[in-house]
């Protein structure tokens, strides 16, 4: 791997923000060399090598031995590739990997964690980010589904309800990208923000909406602990509905959410993008601060909660049909079962010998425990955040039967609640259904009421990242 040394003391400070990394601090005289000064310089790069990007910054600033040592573009490279799902061997159309992590600092950790889901009010929105290489840039895509052309099929014991095949065509909408982030010049050995304890407001993005005066801007969040229980809900993001070590506050604009002003504050799970109209504008005021407008807010998932195990096979990120809605995306997760309600302690005393003993086979298999289907995109009926079905236990005490006929044959079917709604969302309620467990990529959902069958296929997030 061939990596280029790009010394703090080369680069020119003529960028926009007018600050060299080390933050320029003076270095003392050779007689008032420090004991970390002193050490052979292998071992300083060793113990430079656990530093955070701060760190080497602050490392760097305090004389002119260490700065060298702080610029050293192995010590970049490895910053770089830790935020990046499959790293690189060069710093492509930069000149450095130092100048390349300060060309999108503090924006690292939105590739860095892939997956990120809005807070589009009902709809929601999934997006993947990538940062492409060979271009320099970081760009998300949403995700999206085409349901395709559907054939009807027949369930032979039960003739009535009505089935219509699901292939969908899951892919990343490429031509309007939901976040843009790149580098002006990135052939410069300055970039535009020079130093990294610079905590800018808001970035603006280049983006093809630009042309229609349409114009977007990245802003950070700080994370929020709610105290009380009157905080509203619908304030917070993520919805409790998914598992999140963090939580912040939803900009609804009544009131603003904090602005982050220091690093510190920047919380990795979130950000937001805002876009606004100015059909008047020009390069001049584009420069000038804009009116507040409400912005999206995303929120990441932890891989935990979309990664099939041996043990929670259906866990994952799954798209279904949602007939005239379209296709929407779900998280399934599959919680075990530690703690038995008192109702269900009654029933697992009368399980005979022979379900004993296949559940203690379903141990191995992962067929046990709680699924629950949570929205990550929704509709005007059952909107994002909200279930879309609950399988109390998909092991034996939820077991419904076996089936025996076409298209369903060996599937396990087991006990289920659907989650039906009004327009508005009004008079939502859990209906009976029954979950229909094909594989571990494929399941299907039987509306007993409604008389209906909606598949569910698991989604390759893998494929869509490369």
């Amino acid at each position: 791997m061939t990596i280029n040394t790009l010394s703090i003391r080369q680069q020119s400070n003529d960028g926009r923000y007018d600050h060299p990394v080390n933050d320029g601090r003076l270095s003392p005289s050779a007689g008032q060399l420090s004991f970390l000064d002193k050490l052979p310089a292998e071992i300083i790069q060793d113990i430079a090598s656990y530093l955070s990007a701060l760190d080497l910054a602050c490392l760097g600033a305090t004389c002119r031995t260490l700065v060298d040592h702080a610029s050293n573009d192995f010590l970049w490279a490895k910053l770089v590739n830790e935020r990046l799902p499959a790293p690189i061997q060069n710093p492509g159309p930069f000149g450095s990997f130092h100048r390349l992590y300060l060309a999108y600092h503090p924006c690292w950790f939105i590739p860095q964690h892939k997956i990120w889901f809005a807070d589009t009010e009902q709809t929601g929105m999934l997006i993947i980010c990538r940062y492409d290489n060979r271009r320099g840039v970081i760009e998300a895509h949403q995700i999206v589904a085409e349901r395709g052309t559907a054939e009807f099929q027949t369930w032979a014991s039960n003739p009535d309800v009505i089935i219509k095949s699901f292939e969908p065509s899951v892919h990343l909408a490429l031509d309007n990208p939901i976040l843009s982030l790149r580098d002006p010049n990135p052939s410069s050995g300055t970039a535009p923000i020079q130093s990294i304890h610079y905590m800018p407001e808001e970035r603006r993005m280049t983006m093809t909406l630009d042309a229609r005066h349409i114009y977007t801007s990245l802003s950070f969040c700080s994370e929020f602990s709610p105290r009380g229980p009157w905080f509203k809900p619908n304030v917070l993001w993520p919805p409790r509905t998914i598992p999140s070590k963090a939580r912040t506050v939803r900009d609804l604009r009544n009131p603003p959410p904090p602005i982050v002003k220091h690093p510190s504050e920047l919380s990795e799970s979130f950000f937001r993008v805002r876009k606004w109209g100015n059909p008047w504008a020009t390069p001049e005021l584009l420069l000038l601060p804009v009116p507040k407008k409400a912005s999206l807010t995303y929120s990441t998932l932890d891989p935990v909660l979309y990664t099939p195990t041996a043990e929670k096979p259906y866990q994952g990120i799954w798209v279904g049909d949602y007939e005239a809605h379209g296709c929407e995306f779900l998280l399934v997760l599959q919680i075990e079962i530690t703690e038995l309600a008192h109702d269900d302690e009654k029933e697992a005393n009368v399980i005979d010998a022979q379900d004993e003993i296949e559940h203690d086979i379903q141990v191995d298999t992962g067929q046990r425990g709680l699924l629950q289907a949570v929205k990550l995109t929704g509709d005007s009926n059952v909107p994002r955040g909200e279930f879309s079905f609950i399988a109390k236990d998909i092991g034996s005490r939820g077991l419904i039967n076996v089936a025996m006929d076409e298209p369903f044959v060996g599937a396990r079917i087991v006990r289920c609640r659907g989650h039906v709604a009004g327009l508005g969302f009004l008079d939502d309620t859990y209906i009976d259904s029954e979950l229909i467990l094909i594989s571990p990529d494929r399941m299907a959902l039987y509306w007993k009421q409604i008389g209906h069958v909606s598949y569910y296929r698991r989604v390759d997030i893998d494929a869509l990242l490369h």
